[in-house]
């Protein structure tokens, strides 16, 4: 398949043109079958074995392949004048016993920790990794918590957060507006009172209910305002692909923030609560509380706010191509410095595939040979007419991603929406056997 890799080519340099080279196939390569393993992806020994040689060479540097990557997203980053940098961390569980990997939470496996800062443009279009921070834990520390309370915040796994938001913000001078959004995991209040650039805000869903100057709960005062705005939220379904939809009200007021009790150094601040309920349900229903550097006046400004809050779930899917799409988990490399640099490369995939997706909804027009070739568009066209090719003209990107969804189980109904990514990577592989297919036929009547 023609991934279309030309930004990151254009800033990929890993000391040799014969490694440029085998980084690309193998970005081509695992598009194609996101769920093959690296002897599935080989079509011949010599392609398994450079594969795996890439990966263990230590002239390929792992600094090289997340600059290229880097660089790419910031060249499509500064088109945009809003720029959503989307931060959550996940958990990375290996069972090749390589030497170096970390424990995870709960003990439960080994593996590596990874933080990932993915660029959205403001209608939740991914525009690639801003950055990765791969890390494995001390298995010493494992369960003492407490002995890391005292420490500073720049010594603490917390400041993955702080250091997202300032290596973002040096890559993004030249984006007018730049919005953090992260989950309740980042709310701690050195985020908040940590320098930002001017071009900056943060959009962060609480955990604590702070107090205010006036000693009271800080959710408690939003929640005493009026309903500024009801509305309906579209959710995506956890097990299954399609959406949901959900009736919300929000509340917002302007907090003066006290310090933590424990960290009285810190200083108050002024931010601005969003409370998101669903409405006519007192127990279980969804509830937001945000915290929103920039002020909020309007139910418009209000309703922009939650929507970019919504787009969170972008970096959700990330993680779940990662793992579920492309079964970084499964690879059994016992050198870990591989293992880190497998991450890179098969997250610009995961990355890759959903660009493709959200390519086809908001560019639906654009022509299909951005990704596929004549033969490869000619091919899905007779699978799926069940005859030979008569109309000459190549289909566009979203009827191809429509189509090789199909072959991954996505129905098409009228009432079914667009297809999601789980049925695009499904189909991507049963494409990728058809296109083997066709490529084995052809060399068995060339060679007779």
């Amino acid at each position: 398949m023609q991934v279309n890799v030309q930004e990151e080519i254009a800033h990929l340099s890993l000391g040799d043109k014969r490694r440029d080279k085998r980084f690309i196939k193998i970005i081509e390569k695992k598009v194609s079958v996101p769920c093959a393993s690296i002897p599935e992806m080989g079509e011949k020994w010599s392609d398994i074995k450079m594969t795996y040689e890439f990966y263990n060479n230590d002239n390929v540097s792992e600094s090289g392949i997340a600059s290229c990557i880097e660089q790419a997203t910031v060249g499509r980053c500064n088109e945009q004048e809003v720029v959503l940098n989307i931060m959550d961390t996940t958990s990375i569980n290996f069972s090749s016993g390589a030497e170096g990997l970390g424990y995870l939470d709960h003990g439960a496996g080994e593996g590596l920790m990874v933080h990932n800062s993915l660029a959205l443009d403001a209608q939740g279009t991914p525009l690639g990794l801003l950055s990765q921070k791969i890390w494995a834990r001390e298995k010493s520390t494992m369960g003492k918590a407490k002995l890391r309370r005292g420490k500073d915040i720049s010594e603490k796994e917390s400041y993955r957060w702080i250091e997202s938001m300032q290596h973002a913000e040096a890559l993004l001078k030249e984006v007018g507006s730049i919005v953090h959004i992260a989950d309740r995991e980042s709310d701690i209040y050195e985020l908040f009172t940590t320098p930002r650039s001017k071009n900056s805000e943060l959009l962060i869903r609480a955990t604590h209910d702070r107090k205010t100057l006036l000693g009271n709960s800080m959710w408690k005062e939003v929640e005493a305002q009026p309903v500024l705005s009801s509305f309906e939220l579209d959710i995506p379904k956890v097990t299954t692909e399609g959406i949901g939809k959900v009736q919300m009200e929000v509340r917002v007021s302007m907090i003066m923030l006290s310090p933590p009790v424990n960290k009285p150094e810190q200083l108050s601040m002024i931010v601005y609560g969003i409370l998101v309920k669903e409405i006519g349900k007192k127990e279980k229903g969804l509830e937001w509380r945000l915290i929103s550097t920039k002020p909020v006046h309007t139910a418009s400004e209000a309703l922009q706010f939650v929507q970019w809050y919504g787009y969170r779930w972008r970096i959700e899917r990330l993680h779940y191509v990662l793992k579920s799409g492309c079964r970084v988990e499964e690879l059994q490399m016992r050198n870990v410095k591989a293992l880190r640099k497998a991450i890179l490369v098969y997250s610009l995939c995961a990355f890759k595939i959903m660009q493709m997706l959200y390519s086809s909804r908001t560019e639906p027009d654009t022509p299909c040979t951005k990704y596929f070739s004549e033969l490869e568009w000619k091919v899905l066209r007779s699978i799926s007419s069940k005859s030979p090719v008569t109309n000459p003209r190549a289909p566009s990107l979203q009827e191809m991603v429509k189509e090789i969804a199909k072959l991954g189980g996505y129905i098409g109904r009228n009432g079914d929406g667009p297809p999601g990514i789980k049925n695009l990577w499904k189909g991507l592989q049963h494409f990728n056997m058809a296109m083997r297919l066709v490529s084995n036929k052809n060399q068995w009547f060339s060679t007779y």
